[in-house]
């Protein structure tokens, strides 16, 4: 079968808790730079009810209007679309993720500071926490995009290092199996060595008559 355009775009899910700053100005940041080639998307483990009005006006800033997108559950998407990238971009996502994720290609590790950490800051002072992040951000996303290999190279290089830390702790768990079964082995040895403990019967003494 013939594909159609639609077809050739590469669908790319961003991940973060809220989905309120990092993930939607990150799903901005694709639709800008992506052009016809991808599909952006946002979602949150625990959505809010509407995205943080300083990553709206930080990516104002730059010229990019997010305004009309809006948090969303991961339910949304989860087993229902395919991706071909999923990118999760705050550390709490990334540890409630799971880590097989149905209809997910590649799955990037794009952790960044979280600009809400304290809402008690000034409104001016938190917006210029927005604007730091929203610049790593966009340059992540660029740089993904004018040199995709050298990340999937980081992300093989990172499944090498856990494949063998993973074979190192199993060849730990097997020497000390090992170890269990050899002590084991030795005492049972040792025991029938030994022999059975003899009892010795130990009668009353009766006076004489």
């Amino acid at each position: 079968m013939e594909k159609t355009e639609e077809t050739k775009k590469l669908r790319v899910l961003f991940l973060c808790t809220q989905n309120s700053a990092r993930s939607q100005m990150a799903e901005g940041f694709l639709r800008h730079y992506g052009g016809d080639g991808f599909e952006a998307y946002s979602a949150g483990i625990e959505p809010t009810d509407e995205i943080h009005p300083c990553a709206v006006e930080a990516m104002r800033e730059v010229g990019i209007d997010i305004s009309e997108q809006y948090p969303k559950a991961l339910g949304t998407y989860f087993g229902k679309m395919s991706f071909n990238y999923l990118a999760i971009v705050c550390a709490r996502a990334e540890e409630r993720c799971p880590k097989t994720f149905p209809g997910v290609n590649i799955r990037f590790s794009w952790i960044f500071e979280d600009p809400r950490s304290d809402e008690s800051l000034p409104y001016d002072s938190m917006l210029e926490r927005f604007r730091k992040v929203r610049d790593e951000i966009e340059l992540k996303v660029k740089n993904w995009l004018e040199h995709p290999e050298a990340e999937l190279a980081k992300l093989r290089e990172e499944r090498e290092r856990e494949r063998k830390e993973r074979m190192e702790e199993a060849r730990w768990e097997a020497e000390l199996r090992e170890y269990d079964q050899q002590a084991g082995r030795e005492a049972r040895s040792e025991a029938l060595s030994v022999g059975p403990a003899s009892t010795a019967l130990t009668y009353p003494a009766y006076p004489s008559t």
